[in-house]
């Protein structure tokens, strides 16, 4: 009870979501550029098991290479942009911010981001590269890992090929978690099969044995001289 009711005095339950993740698009949009008028990188702390503790950093070293004017905010997306084409995220913070350059808007597992470039900014394909990223990228592979694959294809010179000839997408955390369970199912009925046969041969064995040497004395039995029967030598009494 001590603790619901600090809680509450302190604003909300404990664990609760910040609230410019649980705001509507536009309340969203007025905290998240607001945030990002303190740091061009926004990172949720709503997501700890998605995101690296040096997220941030990440993110920001990444962007740099650019060269241009970069607004990043990782950010759960539902009904957002991508699950709403009708209304930019990112649109709407850059109205709230009055700053050009390019916003980024992806969720915590890196998948199903937006992107948008605005003003007079230097010409990249960030289209094509953030296309071809999200093929090359494993869906769940993070955003740090995201904007990272998105600037190294942005920067190659190469983005509309990759964007039209993907890389082979990694596989997903959850699909080698699975994989390593059947492999370790597999190893387990081998090495359960091989003690049920080591244990079947060693029993066959066993009886086989048995078997064979009751044969071995019945034949030496069989084939040895038999013995004349021993004459009295007791004189009978007359």
């Amino acid at each position: 009870m001590a603790g619901l009711v600090g809680a509450v005095l302190l604003g909300g339950p404990a664990g609760a979501a910040p609230a410019s993740d649980r705001a509507g698009p536009a309340n969203r949009a007025d905290a998240i550029a607001a945030a990002l008028r303190r740091d061009p990188v926004y990172v949720t702390d709503h997501a700890p098991r998605a995101l690296p503790p040096d997220a941030a950093a990440r993110i920001r070293a990444s962007v740099a290479r650019l060269g241009v004017p970069v607004y990043v905010a990782v950010t759960p997306v539902t009904g957002l942009g991508p699950q709403n084409p009708s209304e930019s995220f990112a649109a709407l913070l850059r109205d709230r911010l009055g700053k050009d350059g390019v916003y980024i808007v992806v969720p915590p597992s890196g998948g199903g981001g937006e992107i948008r470039q605005f003003g007079d900014v230097r010409g990249l394909p960030i289209d094509d590269a953030w296309s071809a990223a999200e093929s090359e990228t494993a869906y769940d592979a993070g955003a740090p890992a995201m904007i990272a694959r998105f600037v190294d294809i942005a920067l190659s010179g190469h983005a509309r090929e990759r964007r039209d000839h993907p890389r082979p997408r990694p596989e997903s955390k959850v699909r080698k978690a699975l994989d390593a369970d059947d492999a370790a199912d597999r190893r387990a009925a081998r090495v359960e099969w091989g003690v049920f046969a080591g244990g079947t041969a060693l029993s066959g064995g066993s009886i086989l044995g048995l078997l064979v040497g009751r044969r071995v004395r019945s034949a030496r039995k069989a084939a040895a001289p038999k013995r004349p029967p021993r004459k009295s030598t007791r004189k009978a009494r007359g």
